[in-house]
């Protein structure tokens, strides 16, 4: 049952809201990092690399902002609806992890080291979000036509955990803008290792 308030006069469905804003907490905090990597650009810097740094990760944090804000109409009115969609909950959100993939591959351009490294740690953590949705998705569906109990168990938690720790290490990568789980050196190693005859 969704409790319903009176706010001036007109219903508000209160569950809905809480649900809706604590969803979005990641977003809220995207428009906080595209906020202080504006600060950064808009500060004068003698140094033209240190400028292109700059204007390369404000460009990938308003790409992050805005593919997580693209959401938000249609989470607000998906759970006010009555109607809901066993393919609905996951799957919107896995193909705009993937498309935010190929966006910032294709239509952002990164020149600098820095940018790169960025750029990296993004597609890592999206990477990491599709699948987990991926498989939630499919747990989902295994539940619905019965062929899964839907007891719980620890993919869900695994799930939960992923999911906020990709959002933080991609949070992380666009504020500090350092490798500091050592990915991007080791993917560096990687390249170079596969390169040699």
């Amino acid at each position: 049952m969704i409790e319903t308030l009176y706010l001036f006069g007109e219903i508000l469905y209160f569950e809905p809201v809480v649900q809706f804003l604590y969803g979005h907490t990641t977003t809220f905090i995207f428009f906080m990092v595209l906020l202080v990597n504006f600060v950064r650009t808009s500060r004068d810097s003698k140094s033209s690399m240190k400028k292109e740094q700059a204007h390369e990760i404000l460009i990938l944090s308003l790409v992050m902002f805005v593919s997580y804000a693209i959401p938000m109409p249609f989470d607000y009115i998906y759970w006010l609806s009555e109607k809901r969609s066993v393919y609905i909950p996951n799957t919107p959100y896995m193909v705009l992890d993937i498309l935010t993939i190929l966006f910032i591959y294709s239509f952002v351009k990164i020149g600098t080291n820095l940018g790169k490294l960025c750029r990296f740690y993004l597609t890592v953590a999206l990477g990491v979000n599709a699948l987990l949705f991926f498989l939630l998705q499919l747990d989902l569906l295994l539940i619905y036509e019965g062929l899964k109990k839907s007891d719980f168990w620890w993919f869900w938690t695994l799930f939960s955990y992923g999911i906020n720790g990709s959002d933080l290490i991609m949070v992380l990568v666009l504020v500090i803008q350092k490798d500091f789980l050592g990915w991007y050196k080791l993917s560096e190693k990687i390249k170079g290792a596969e390169s040699r005859p």
